[in-house]
């Protein structure tokens, strides 16, 4: 089963603090976001409840003098909805229907942290499956609202009918029968509005619409006005619900026929307006449909991508407006040589698609093959010149055990295709599935060799990010990530190798590299008089590693730079499980001025007692908090909390995740010290940020 990878709001009542943090502990050694709330009695129950916003509670139900039926009554007067699992030191099966007689969702072991941390999985995907239904309910309610009221400005006659009975109607339909008041209408039978001689066939037209075996949803008739005079009209017939209830919409267009106008702008936004095929939109839509039916087993779809070689040297000699040409001219050869059943679309700015139904595989693979070569023999008169140009293809099957996300379908075709170019174009190619994924040791020891590659070689970049104060600060300060390329020029992200460097210990030597290029920026800068500060994330085996301080001391006397321009950061999950070796890194370093961070901060059950054990100058929020947080206004309370929090034991506060204006407007009023995101400026090599435009 799948979580979302949100904030879990935990709240444990047990009778030691100690269980409560081995619980969380384990639940973030898994992955899983968490912030705990500890209480050992009603009493502090009942003052979280008022003041928290919870998802879960873990009660213990082998407390003395606390009930698992008083802290459902609590929780039923806060009026929350928030899951309730009991725990105790030995279950059976009268104690299971016990505690679920109780309002338990569940019960178990209070030894068995796998079973435990299962459940929370499954509890809290089922909170927010309901909050998301609850939100969904509201936003249906409220397009119902949208709707009646499109219903009622309508210029067009519509009606609803339940059983043959009008049910509403808007005012242009009233006004087209005479009727002044709904309630003329209400109840009136719509067969009694239409003449005697064609009562018949709308019986015959309803009765085949309730079984949805008509041809056309539309039937000319002669209607009845209350005058008696008879107008003819075409109404079109559809399936609805109104208020709940399934009815029959009647639509009667207006006088001014727009079907003209309605069928050019369908075909805008279906449609690329240089090669006249399907564009990109239309093709993924209807790719997300051939997924879904050929994993429903109704049938097995293709894809074939098709991508013009060499592009750019085209483009540099026949230009832009040439280039149409070129690209009109190839769409027309790929639509008359494809299957009527085929949809043909322009993709991106030099590839198409194709997706069709398999009867035979080899039909779709043929298809394929043949393109390069008709490509290849084609000219395009281009003014005064005259243009060949050749193109790749790749074909990609889908079926029952086809990944369900489009994108993937495209990313393998796309994929194959570069491999189709790389070795020359003009061909065609199948995509194989892998035979088997690598082993996770596999995956690692291939990351592990990149990495040492990239060290020995110097294929390494400092990338730096800044951090800027909400509050006025002096000085500059960035946060280090660093990003590595392969032999082959691939360059990855730190988020795309840093799991794999910390299992396999070369997280540390990437550590390493951080601190000396950090040292070298800080003497750089301090040339030009600027005092910069870096803040250089760590890893686990970085905090447990007793010679790093020595060697740390040592680079900063060698290179003559204060110690207070650095400042180590280390994860909260790693802090408390590494806790011992990060006091005495924190001490050790301070000793030489460094300073010390605390990351991803404010999840634990007591996040503050962490942050004086450690003795912290900063610490940054953790990115949940930051989730939807102009509209998310229980992240907005956490944060406001944390940071006052911090004032009041002088710790700085860092807010990262600012994606743009109406995220750093909320942060100015949340009494945070300093914000960091891209909406301020994404990481780059140089430290080139204006700090003087906040």
């Amino acid at each position: 089963m799948e979580t979302e990878e949100k904030l879990i709001r935990l709240l444990i009542v047990d009778e030691g603090f100690h269980k409560a943090e081995q619980i969380t502990s384990s639940l973030r050694a898994t992955g899983m976001h968490v912030r705990a709330e500890f209480a050992e009695d009603s009493e502090d129950m009942c003052e979280i409840l008022e003041n928290k916003t919870l998802d879960l509670v873990l009660f213990s139900i082998d407390l003395p003098d606390f009930a698992l039926s008083q802290a459902q009554h609590l929780i039923s007067e806060c009026g929350r909805h928030v899951a309730l699992i009991a725990m105790a030191k030995k279950v059976n099966t009268e104690v299971i229907v016990a505690a679920i007689d109780e309002g338990a969702q569940d019960v178990v072991v209070s030894d068995s942290l796998e079973h435990l941390i299962q459940v929370i999985k499954r509890e809290s995907y089922n909170i927010n499956i309901w909050r998301r239904a609850m939100r969904l309910e509201l936003d249906f309610q409220e397009s119902e609202k949208r709707c009646q009221n499109l219903l009622s400005n309508s210029k067009d006659a519509v009606a609803y009918v339940h059983e043959g009975m009008h049910i509403f109607a808007n005012e242009v339909y009233m006004d087209l029968f005479g009727n002044a008041d709904f309630d003329e209408l209400e109840g009136t039978p719509i067969i009694d509005m239409v003449d005697p001689s064609q009562q018949s066939e709308l019986k015959t037209f309803l009765r085949d619409l309730s079984k949805n075996e008509n041809e056309t949803n539309e039937l000319d008739l002669e209607l009845i006005h209350s005058s008696g005079e008879k107008i003819t009209a075409t109404l079109e017939f559809s399936r609805a619900s109104y208020d709940g209830e399934p009815c029959t919409q009647i639509l009667i267009r207006s006088s001014a026929d727009t079907s003209e106008l309605e069928e050019q702008i369908n075909y805008l936004h279906q449609h690329d307006l240089v090669t006249g095929l399907f564009n990109r939109q239309h093709f993924m839509d209807e790719l997300k449909t051939s997924i879904t039916q050929a994993i429903n087993g109704m049938h097995k779809s293709f894809v074939i991508y098709i991508a013009i070689d060499n592009f750019q040297t085209i483009r540099d000699a026949v230009g832009i407006s040439g280039c149409d040409t070129l690209i009109t001219d190839i769409a027309r050869i790929l639509q008359d040589n494809a299957n009527d059943e085929d949809m043909v679309a322009r993709f991106g700015a030099y590839s198409y698609t194709c997706l069709g139904k398999i009867s035979d595989k080899k039909q779709a693979e043929a298809y394929a093959q043949k393109i390069p070569a008709l490509v290849a023999d084609h000219i395009s008169e281009i003014g005064n010149q005259s243009i060949g140009a050749t193109c790749s293809t790749a074909v990609v099957f889908i079926d029952e055990n086809s990944p369900d996300s489009a994108n993937e379908i495209v990313s393998r075709a796309e994929k194959t295709c570069e491999e189709v170019q790389a070795a020359g174009g003009n061909d065609s190619r199948t995509y194989i599935p892998k035979a088997g994924e690598m082993t996770q040791e596999e995956e690692d020891g291939i990351t592990a060799d990149l990495v040492k590659d990239a060290l020995n070689h110097n294929r390494i970049r400092g990338l730096y990010q800044p951090i800027v104060g909400v509050k006025a600060q002096d000085g500059e300060r960035y946060i280090s990530s660093l990003e590595i390329t392969s032999e082959e020029g691939h360059v990855l992200k730190e988020a795309d190798y840093r799991a794999a460097a910390e299992r396999t210990g070369t997280a540390k030597m990437l550590d390493r590299w951080r601190i000396l290029h950090a040292i070298k920026k800080v003497t750089d800068t301090s040339r030009s008089g600027r005092k910069v500060q870096f803040f250089l994330p760590l890893s686990v085996d970085s905090i447990r590693d007793p010679g790093l301080a020595v060697w740390v001391s040592e680079n900063l006397a060698k290179s003559k730079v204060n110690g207070e321009q650095l400042v180590f950061m280390i994860d909260e999950a790693q802090a408390v499980n590494q806790l011992k070796a990060a006091k005495a890194l924190s001490k050790a370093l301070q000793q030489v001025h460094c300073q010390f961070a605390i990351d991803e901060f404010g999840t634990g059950i007591n996040p503050f007692q962490l942050a004086r054990l450690i003795e912290v100058d900063y610490v940054r929020i953790n990115h949940v908090y930051m989730d939807n947080l102009a509209q998310n206004n229980e992240n907005q309370d956490s944060i406001r909390e944390l940071a006052y929090q911090a004032m009041d034991v002088d710790i700085k506060t860092i807010t990262p995740g600012v994606t743009d204006a109406a995220v750093l407007s909320v942060l100015w009023t949340l009494n945070v010290d300093f914000v960091q995101g891209e909406f301020l400026q994404a990481p780059q090599k140089e430290l080139n940020y204006d700090f003087s435009s906040m």
